[in-house]
């Protein structure tokens, strides 16, 4: 996870949600999220980035604690933390050994970052088992995922160089990617589909709740979703909360949200 971690002190993470096209995806996350979470619940944030979801859910009566394998990113949050008045406690940890933490911990469990990077299958299992162990029975355990299907038409879009047959076999056969590889455009990373997000966690002891297209087609026309008035914007956020859970859409949308019920 070394080029994971590299990657992301060196990019400005903050800002990732700051256009109209990127933010979708945590304007849904929470649109589906607050609905089912109980009241002053206790999170765990996994793969916290600089926080975003973190302050967001800390702000709403709830106890979170965030970690992420990128030491910048908890320092931000640490600093972030000091100059509000959220108690938040935040590690450098890795999604793969949630040792510091105990068993039946916590009411709901925020994967949202670290099944992008996984990319061993073995790591992914004990990302998902390190979860739910930590995760309360009748605990929501929500995954994020990158969706394979999208990733060759937002390649079009934005670097044609990558438009390629190799390219296509490693992110649709293989569905992973890694940092060196001529073939590689972004670090370490990992592409699934809904059907195999699903298959993954249907083998744990979960029962599914729901299952979202988070950005739909947004990434892939992120220039006129940008463009956007304010107007424009909340119509086309209309239009994306009634059509997020359809296959066709949730079969192309850049990320992916699978929300499951610890047994």
């Amino acid at each position: 996870m070394n080029n994971v971690a590299n990657y992301y002190q060196m990019i400005d993470e903050a800002s990732r949600f700051s256009r109209n096209s990127r933010k979708i995806e945590f304007l849904t996350t929470n649109f589906v999220l607050e609905k089912i979470l109980p009241p002053h619940a206790k999170i765990l944030d996994v793969g916290a980035g600089t926080g975003v979801y973190s302050f967001h859910y800390a702000e709403r009566q709830h106890e979170v604690v965030a970690v992420d394998i990128t030491p910048k990113h908890i320092k931000a949050i640490k600093e972030k933390c000091r100059k509000s008045d959220l108690n938040m406690e935040a590690y450098v940890e890795n999604a793969i050994d949630l040792i510091r933490f105990g068993s039946e911990t916590f009411d709901a469990v925020m994967c949202f970052g670290p099944m992008y990077h996984l990319t061993n299958a073995a790591d992914r299992d004990r990302c998902v088992r390190e979860s739910l162990r930590v995760l309360k029975r009748g605990g929501l355990l929500a995954v994020a995922y990158i969706n394979k299907y999208s990733c060759i038409p937002m390649l079009a879009t934005r670097d044609r160089r990558f438009i390629r047959d190799s390219v296509i076999e490693k992110v649709i056969n293989e569905g992973v990617i890694v940092e060196g590889d001529e073939d590689c455009f972004w670090t370490d990373a990992y592409f699934t589909s809904p059907e195999e997000i699903e298959a993954l966690l249907a083998e744990f002891k979960v029962t599914g709740v729901d299952h979202v297209g988070t950005d739909g087609i947004s990434h892939t026309i992120q220039e006129y979703v940008d463009a956007l008035g304010e107007k424009e914007f909340e119509s086309w956020m209309k239009y994306h909360f009634q059509t997020c859970r359809e296959r066709s859409v949730l079969g192309m949308s850049t990320h992916g949200l699978y929300i499951c019920k610890k047994e």
